[in-house]
């Protein structure tokens, strides 16, 4: 927030107050010695102290700052103390800072915590952001990056650090803001020349939550002004969390210098819910309702298992099967009921059969990746490796030829993918973490 040669002008001040001894030792450390130069306008310097005694003792002595400064900047300019306190009401009454408001901090109050179902496709996901919101003198990682597809519950995990913020931390300052409304909101201040005050408002938070930041991508200046406020956040220990579809080193037109930073922090993935989760995630959404509801296991469990691809998905059906249920005055809805509302259900779904989307799905599953990862062109080693496999169990377990194994995996050459089958071949020979992990997986999609 403070320019280079501001901080040089100031500490010359101080040095100069110092040399002159205008002020014994001790005061100079009690009132003088913590303050900085907040801003320069064309009118005023203003002064930033940390409490308001330091504001009033130099406000009584603001004739030796005011002369030191017309010294050095070689112009005459009054003096303005404020302390933090001031800074902070400054902020939240300015109207030229509310602005930064005005698209962001659109949190949903029941999205918390305590309410979001954990399992093993979101637990560590959980866990993460839990620990970024509870131990604020704790910043082992900067940023958090949540990564995986739409419907997943990332967005409920930045909703959620936003609450438990505002009952237990009501003095930070946070914004969340969704990645369209983040370009909006700099584009906004670009036009009407408010990019400086853009920064400095932003970088007076404490939490950053950005969702969806892959929208960063659509324009160069907004990815420069953002460059410059995830900096400052950075260097002054503040934390900033995202979320994407993708793993940071897949983000695409975005610059490498910003997808460097955030792979620099912690990446969690978050993967499709398992059945169990899936079960638990319906059971709460019911839960949750006014009305009593007599649905049996059967039917929960026949959702679950169709509809776990993503948690909008599972509350779609669940919405579609209980308002069918109301129009059709059933009682009691069993799984007979269940499957004769969605036999024409035209959304693709899990069964018992093996194919290569199912594959993909459960290897993604088991080492944390998105599908997109496996799909992708990427080279690093964990995503390398779980494409190795997948390829593998695709070829041994429906026989399918490499060209077409080549078009699941985005279109691959049919000798890449033979080169890929042939390695994996040659690791289940001589590694036994392959095999174990071949083994587990194999389990996971009941098959011998």
């Amino acid at each position: 927030m403070i320019q280079n040669n501001t901080s040089v002008i100031w500490d010359e001040v101080l040095a100069t107050i110092q040399n002159n001894e205008i002020f014994d030792t001790a005061t100079f450390s009690s009132y003088i010695k913590d303050s900085s130069l907040y801003d320069i306008t064309d009118e005023y310097v203003i002064i930033k102290v940390p409490f308001s005694t330091s504001k009033n003792f130099i406000n009584l002595n603001i004739r030796y700052f005011e002369e030191i400064l017309k010294e050095k900047m070689q112009r005459d300019l009054k003096c303005k103390v404020l302390s933090n306190k001031d800074i902070d009401n400054k902020l939240q009454n300015n109207d030229d800072y509310q602005f930064i408001y005005e698209n962001g901090n659109k949190v949903i109050k029941d999205n918390t915590f305590e309410n979001f179902i954990q399992g093993s496709s979101n637990k560590a996901a959980y866990a993460s952001s839990f620990t970024c919101a509870s131990n604020l003198d704790q910043n082992m990682f900067n940023p958090l990056f949540l990564y995986g597809n739409s419907g997943l519950g990332k967005t409920h995990l930045l909703h959620s650090i936003c609450n438990y913020l505002e009952t237990n931390y009501p003095n930070k300052k946070y914004l969340y803001v969704d990645g369209n409304d983040l370009i909006d909101l700099i584009i906004k201040s670009l036009y009407s020349k408010k990019g400086n005050l853009l920064i400095k408002a932003m970088t007076q938070l404490d939490f950053l939550l950005i969702d969806d930041i892959q929208h960063l991508a659509k324009t160069n200046d907004s990815q420069e002004l953002f460059f410059n406020i995830y900096n400052k956040l950075v260097s002054d220990n503040k934390k900033i969390i995202l979320t994407s579809d993708v793993y940071p080193s897949e983000l695409n037109n975005i610059n490498n210098r910003i997808i460097s930073r955030f792979t620099s922090g912690l990446s969690i993935g978050i993967d499709s819910p398992e059945f169990e989760t899936a079960v638990n995630i319906l059971r709460k959404k019911i839960n949750n309702r006014n009305e009593e509801i007599n649905i049996t296991d059967d039917a929960l469990y026949f959702i679950a298992r169709k509809f776990n691809e993503d948690v909008r998905k599972l509350e779609g059906a669940l919405n579609e099967l209980l308002f069918k249920a109301i129009l059709y005055s059933v009682e009691i809805i069993d799984e007979e009921f269940a499957q004769n509302c969605f036999k024409n259900n035209p959304i693709s779904t899990n069964n018992d059969e093996v194919t290569a989307n199912k594959i993909k799905k459960v290897v993604c599953s088991y080492y944390n990746i998105t599908k997109k990862q496996i799909e992708s062109k990427s080279r690093t080693a964990d995503i390398a490796n779980a494409r190795h496999i997948a390829v593998y169990l695709c070829r041994e377990l429906l026989d399918m030829p490499f060209k077409k194994i080549g078009g699941e995996f985005g279109n691959r050459d049919h000798s890449t993918i033979m080169s890929s089958h042939d390695k994996m071949c040659k690791l289940l020979k001589s590694k036994e973490t392959y095999q174990k992990a071949i083994f587990q997986i194999k389990q996971k999609l009941n098959v011998d």
